[in-house]
């Protein structure tokens, strides 16, 4: 039988990733050293229509400098962090955040996302609600143009405005965190944000590691000045003809006031249900609870348990009248993502051909133009999937084996594919900065380039000397 190395056994590879309902295409090339090698995926357009639509829009140069992210393996988006990411799906469609106190949508609803992020309350909300009409605020270029990119990726009928919202129409200084972007504002400041942001951390239970979490806290807290336009709900609303709005969501980092005071009178009544995190600095919180009271919404509010050390709280404001129920269910729909893909194709190979070294690496393609599947300059680099072996690195396999377990002392092991997070960070960095001191790891590595392989490259590369082989 052919070995998984050479060209039959590729093919033969390639013939059985090609069954698989989702897949339209495949081809497989290296693997010569046993380890498996890289399969690319041409996804089929009905059974794998999110995965089509992302390898054709990364090959028409949309992404930039986005990434695809697949938090818990459900969901294919376009985003600026993977931490951050995984944090939006956890809390917008794991927890239901939004969607609490009898809040819900009607099918068709109107909605108006404003601090919308990279659009996952929109995608939310346009795989809760049929026909569902979205209009998205966000003042970070950035930002918005993951959104537009996710509500393509998902057919959402979503109008993406890249403005903040005011009292009134204008301009105004943004504080942009690249790193930790959700935090972002045009009322920012680094040291009260970043002490937000510790609060969160510590509430963890890792407040002992003290300097590495400081660490990670001014990495995260990097600030660039901008300036973005402003303009009011209310002009909103006029601009895109909305009659009524079913639910406005705003998450605007200490503006909130400000997008409340650029509601005039004749729309506050066409507005059905607003769901907004308020920062209680200065008495805020009651004084936002009695404006919505006194405009005829009835109103609660709640603070995550994790958010205890923080300023945060949520409101939810109802109108009368307007319909209530759970939590509306997301069906996304799209086919599966390439991680649940992955897991079927590995799965199918084991059964087709259990002899064979299944490929180690899958990326999705929209298009096999060369004999040997590969586009130019798609080669990985050896860096990431090669691990220099060394007394350094053999601290950073221990302490990773620990966090992870032995099996994941891979090249190819993602950092926040195997769980991990911002305290497993701090963690980490701890660890290994206790015994090779304090510039062998960074935040912004662990970050950027998560996979063991990399950072692997990166610790070695610190000690001032160059890698003695491969593991």
């Amino acid at each position: 039988m052919n070995r998984n190395g050479d060209s039959g056994g590729n093919t033969q590879l390639a013939d059985v990733l090609g069954e698989h309902p989702a897949v339209a295409g495949a081809a497989v090339t290296g693997g010569s050293d046993g380890r498996g090698g890289h399969a690319r995926l041409l996804p089929d357009p009905a059974a794998a229509r999110v995965l089509h639509r992302s390898a054709a829009l990364e090959a028409a140069g949309r992404l930039g400098g986005l990434g695809w992210h697949e938090p818990a393996g459900e969901i294919r988006v376009a985003g600026l962090n993977r931490t951050e990411t995984d944090f939006l799906y956890r809390e917008i469609f794991t927890e239901n955040a939004y969607f609490r106190h009898g809040i819900a949508l009607p099918a068709g609803a109107v909605v108006v996302d404003v601090g919308a992020n990279i659009g996952m309350f929109t995608l939310r909300v346009a795989l809760s609600s049929p026909g569902a009409r979205i209009i998205a605020v966000e003042p970070v270029t950035e930002l918005a143009d993951a959104v537009a990119l996710n509500a393509e990726l998902y057919g959402a009928d979503a109008t993406v405005l890249c403005a903040a919202l005011g009292g009134a129409a204008g301009e105004s200084a943004f504080t942009f965190y690249p790193n930790n972007s959700v935090m972002s504002g045009r009322f920012a400041d680094a040291a009260d944000d970043g002490d937000v942001l510790k609060g969160y951390l510590l509430t963890g239970g890792d407040g002992h590691r003290g300097d590495q979490l400081d660490r990670l806290v001014a990495d995260r807290m990097a600030a660039r000045p901008r300036r973005v336009p402003v303009t009011t709900l209310t002009g909103v609303a006029r601009e895109y003809g909305l009659s009524h709005i079913d639910l406005l969501k705003i998450d605007v980092e200490k503006a909130e006031a400000e997008v409340l005071d650029g509601i005039d009178d004749a729309l506050w009544p066409r507005i059905d249900r607003i769901v907004m995190e308020v920062h209680d600095v200065d008495g805020r919180l009651a004084a936002v609870l009695a404006q919505l009271r006194g405009r005829g919404f009835e109103v609660t509010h709640e603070q995550d348990p994790r958010l205890a050390l923080t300023p945060c709280h949520n409101v939810y404001a109802l109108r009368p009248g307007a319909g209530t129920g759970p939590a509306p269910r997301p069906v996304p729909g799209g086919g599966p993502t390439l991680r649940r893909l992955e897991e079927e194709l590995r799965e199918l190979t084991a059964r087709r051909l259990p002899s064979a070294v299944p490929p180690r690496r899958y990326t999705v393609v929209a298009g096999l133009a060369r004999s040997d599947g590969l586009a130019p300059g798609d080669e990985p680099p050896a860096s990431r999937w090669h691990t220099p072996a060394s007394a350094r690195v053999a601290v950073l396999a221990r302490v990773w084996s620990e966090l992870f377990g032995p099996q994941a002392v891979r090249p190819e092991a993602d950092f926040f594919d195997l769980g991990g997070d911002s305290l497993t960070a701090v963690r980490l960095m701890a660890s290994v900065e206790g015994e090779l001191g304090e510039d062998a790891l960074t935040p912004d590595l662990i970050f950027t380039d998560s996979t063991f392989g990399a950072l692997a490259a990166a610790v070695e590369a610190s000690g001032g000397h160059g890698s003695t082989g491969h593991a």
